[in-house]
């Protein structure tokens, strides 16, 4: 393993320690105050001397996260070591190798319900309702329902291929939440006299229209893999009536809808965006569009937290939010992701952990999270609502990030997927076609040739008849 694909815990808590004193020095007191007031009500030290050994991804809420870890070992007696911190697409193949082998290497992992579909099926991943029902196990202060219910559904599932989402267990608990929008230059799009678009052909003028010179007017996700199809693209697909499977689970991605919204995303990114595109991550799409090269970059609403940081952003005071393009006839959509935290049902000392899952999806633990570790969106109504939270989002993207994501948690965004356990090869079976039209294949021959080996695939692996 490259020794840069690794990141070291002690310079995460030390990054993390310089930015909580720029907030102000409250860290410590606070952190002592916290662990007093939860040994007060709860047995934290019933499992003293045991041992979680966490994989984290590469992402914000790591970053938030790993500063407060002392905490939970003062308070708990439960050591962490160092936790194995990959980036995103090999932290899957890391922990994919772990689960798939039984090896049993890691206790606890950052998931999501697309992805943890598969491991569930599996019998790879550990229910915690039994943990949640335990008065022994959860403290009382713990309240399950602050956490939001349509987050908590999203991953619980009964296992039942194509729905069940909802019911059944409990395989992990939401950490933070992320719905799609497009996220555009207003200073651009002001300067060109348009609005941001309703529809994917506006969606493809708009983009066209602020392209100049250095600027080119829309980078997405291109890397096959890589979400490509899960954010912004399949918003906008389910957003003109989209289906991926139907109740049968055969697949549809080359309808009518699907075939228009493919050929209308794909001709704007070639005219109007970057030349790699085949090959561009989530972090490159927000580090571009944060730098000032691109108009739009449609993708998380959360990614806003660097773009209007001064000291990190070119772009900041100059963002816009809107929904994702649909059909004028339909609401918006948005598809929405949790990252969130589970435990491996090879896990050495399941107590530890699902201490640990349950001490890092507090209260108080995502309010510190979030207030100064700049974890968003938060997944408990407590936190969002917080003052602090509020003041910080409510500037965001010149007034509008808090309008349109609350649409979307409000009931725009839904899973985008039906539940199956094949899911991966589904999403990147479809990035292929889409980089394939982007090439300049034609649109319905790319997504009738997907179809056919989604299809045959979910045939193959028994998922449907």
């Amino acid at each position: 393993m490259k020794l840069q694909n690794r990141t070291n815990r002690r310079r995460f808590v030390q990054g993390a320690a310089v930015g909580a004193a720029a907030v102000g020095a409250s860290w410590l007191p606070t952190r002592t105050d916290r662990i007093r007031a939860m040994q007060d009500s709860f047995d934290w030290k019933q499992f003293d001397g045991g041992q979680v050994r966490l994989i984290l991804n590469k992402h914000p809420y790591t970053e938030s996260l790993l500063p407060l870890v002392p905490e939970f070992e003062e308070l708990t007696g439960i050591s962490v070591p160092e936790p194995l911190i990959l980036p995103e697409a090999e932290y899957f193949q890391k922990l994919l190798l772990d689960l798939s082998t039984g090896a049993g290497e890691f206790d606890a992992f950052m998931t999501g319900p697309y992805v943890h579909w598969s491991y569930d099926s599996a019998g790879w991943t550990e229910p915690l309702e039994p943990f949640l029902a335990d008065p022994n196990m959860t403290s009382p202060e713990y309240d399950e329902a602050d956490i939001f219910k349509s987050l908590m559904d999203a991953n619980r599932w009964d296992l039942t291929l194509g729905g069940g989402t909802g019911q059944g267990s409990q395989w992990a608990i939401p950490v933070m939440v992320e719905t799609y929008v497009q996220s555009f230059r207003k200073d651009l799009y002001d300067e060109a006299g348009i609005e941001p678009a309703v529809t994917i052909e506006q969606w493809r003028e708009n983009n066209a229209a602020v392209t100049s010179g250095d600027i080119k007017g829309i980078i997405v996700r291109g890397e096959r893999g890589g979400g490509m199809t899960g954010t912004g693209f399949i918003s906008s697909f389910r957003g003109y009536g989209g289906v991926v499977l139907d109740e049968e689970l055969v697949c549809q991605i080359n309808s009518a809808e699907g075939v228009h919204v493919a050929e209308q995303y794909c001709a704007s990114v070639r005219e109007s965006g970057p030349e790699g595109w085949a090959n561009v991550t989530w972090y490159e799409g927000q580090e571009s569009f944060a730098n000032g090269s691109y108009g739009q970059y449609m993708d998380c609403d959360f990614f806003n937290a660097l773009y209007d940081d001064p000291d990190k952003s070119a772009v900041a005071g100059q963002v816009g939010f809107a929904h994702c393009p649909h059909a004028e006839d339909r609401d918006p959509f948005s598809s929405l992701w949790t990252w969130a935290l589970a435990m491996s049902s090879k896990a050495q000392d399941k107590n530890a952990a699902w201490y640990f899952l349950q001490w890092a999806t507090m209260k108080e633990q995502m309010l510190v999270a979030t207030v100064e570790g700049r974890n968003y969106n938060p997944t408990r109504a407590s936190v969002f609502d917080a003052p602090e939270v509020q003041a910080t989002m409510a500037e965001w993207a010149n007034g509008t990030y808090l309008p349109v994501v609350l649409a979307n948690l409000g009931g725009f965004a839904t899973l985008g997927w039906s539940p199956q356990p094949e899911q991966t090869f589904v999403s990147t079976r479809w990035d292929q076609a889409l980089q394939e039209i982007w090439a300049g294949d034609g649109a319905q021959t790319a997504l009738d040739s997907a179809k056919e080996d989604i299809d045959a695939h979910l045939v193959d692996t028994g998922v449907r008849s």
